[in-house]
C-alpha cells in the first residue's frame, strides 16, 4: 500500500511538472555551426509563454565565457496563437580553432503572478571554429617591396628649427603667464562637497526633467539608480556603479550606516531591476516611489554633525 501511494505522488509530480513546463520553452541556436577564426557568431535564444508569464533573462554577456562578447543585437516580440515569443541575439566571436559547446542558460519565470520563481534551461549549442588554411612552404614576404624616398636634408633642417622656434616662443608664453597669475593668485580653502548634497542636487535636477512623464521611463529608472550608485560609492566607499544589486546590498548590510536603508535598497534596486532586464512597464507610482525611495536612502545615510556625535557617545557613558 505504501509503495502504491508513493507511485501516485511521483506520478502526480511529475504530470505537475509536466503542465508547468508546458507555459514556457526555450531554446538556444546559432546561425551556422561552422566558423572561421575571427568570425561574428550570432546567438540567438527564443522563448515562447503563454500570458500571465514573467521572464527574467539572465545576463548573456556574464554567462557565456568561453566566447568573445561583441555587441547586443535588437531584440524581438511577437504574439502568435495566443502565445508571447521572444527572441534575443546576441554576436560573439572566438580567435583561435577549437570546438566549443556554449553552456545551457537558466532562465528564471513566474506564472500569473505567483511571486514563485521557477527555472527552465536552454538547450546546449556546440559549435566548431576554424583556422585559415596556410601554405607552410611558402616564404613570408611583403605584398610589394617597400618605397624608398631620398632624404632632403634642407627641408628637414628647415622643419627642425621652426619646431624649435615655436616650441621657444611657447615655454616663453607659458612662463611669462605662470608669473603673472602667480602675482595676483590668492590661495583659496578647497570646497568639498558631502557626498549627500551632491546626490540632492542630482536628484532635484532629475525630478525637474520629468523624463517618465515625457515616456522615457528606462532612461528615468537608469539615471536614479545611477545617482544612488554613485552616492554609495562617495559615502561608503565601495565600487557600487560596478556591484549588481544583491552585491550592493550584502556590502550595507555590513556597515553601520547602511543598514538601516537595506530594506528601502532593496524594493529600489528590485523595481529597477525590473524595469532594466524583464521589460517591465511600471504604474506612475512606482516611478513616483522609486523618487522617493532614493531620497529616503539619502537623507537615512547622511552623516551625523560632530557635536551630535559627542553627545550620543556622552549619553551611552
Amino acid at each position: 500500500m505504501v509503495k502504491f501511494l508513493r507511485l501516485v505522488l511521483i506520478g502526480l509530480f511529475f504530470s505537475f511538472s509536466f503542465l508547468s513546463a508546458q507555459n514556457i520553452k526555450v531554446s538556444a541556436t546559432t546561425d551556422t555551426s561552422i566558423y572561421k577564426v575571427g568570425d561574428y557568431i550570432k546567438y540567438q535564444i527564443e522563448i515562447t509563454y503563454e500570458k500571465g508569464v514573467v521572464v527574467y533573462l539572465p545576463s548573456v554577456k556574464d554567462s557565456i565565457k568561453i566566447l568573445e562578447f561583441i555587441q547586443t543585437l535588437p531584440s524581438e516580440k511577437k504574439e502568435v496563437d495566443n502565445k508571447i515569443i521572444e527572441r534575443y541575439n546576441f554576436i560573439f566571436s572566438k580567435y583561435d580553432s577549437a570546438q566549443v559547446t556554449i553552456p545551457p542558460l537558466t532562465i528564471a519565470y513566474t506564472e500569473w503572478n505567483s511571486g514563485i520563481k521557477k527555472f527552465i534551461k536552454t538547450n546546449p549549442v556546440t559549435i566548431t571554429i576554424r583556422t585559415l588554411p596556410v601554405n607552410v612552404q611558402e616564404d613570408i614576404r611583403d605584398v610589394k617591396e617597400p618605397m624608398k624616398l631620398p632624404l632632403n636634408w634642407l627641408l628637414i633642417g628647415l622643419i627642425v628649427l621652426i619646431v624649435f622656434l615655436l616650441l621657444a616662443a611657447a615655454y616663453y608664453l607659458y612662463r611669462y603667464y605662470k608669473r603673472k597669475k602667480q602675482s595676483k593668485e590668492q590661495l583659496l580653502p578647497a570646497i568639498i562637497i558631502p557626498p549627500h548634497k551632491i546626490a540632492l542636487a542630482k536628484l532635484s535636477a532629475l525630478e525637474q526633467k520629468k523624463l517618465w512623464q515625457n515616456g522615457l521611463v528606462k532612461q528615468y529608472h537608469s539615471e536614479v539608480t545611477e545617482i544612488v550608485r554613485q552616492y554609495f560609492e562617495d559615502r561608503f566607499n565601495f565600487r557600487a556603479l560596478e556591484m549588481t544589486s544583491a552585491e550592493i546590498l550584502a556590502a550595507l548590510s555590513y556597515l553601520d550606516g547602511g543598514k538601516t536603508i537595506v530594506d528601502t535598497a532593496g524594493n529600489f534596486f528590485s523595481n529597477a531591476d525590473l524595469v532594466k532586464f524583464a521589460k517591465f512597464e511600471p504604474m506612475p507610482k512606482v516611478n513616483e516611489d522609486m523618487m522617493k525611495q532614493a531620497y529616503e536612502i539619502v537623507y537615512h545615510t547622511i552623516p551625523a554633525p560632530p557635536q551630535q556625535i559627542i553627545n550620543e557617545a556622552q549619553n551611552v557613558r
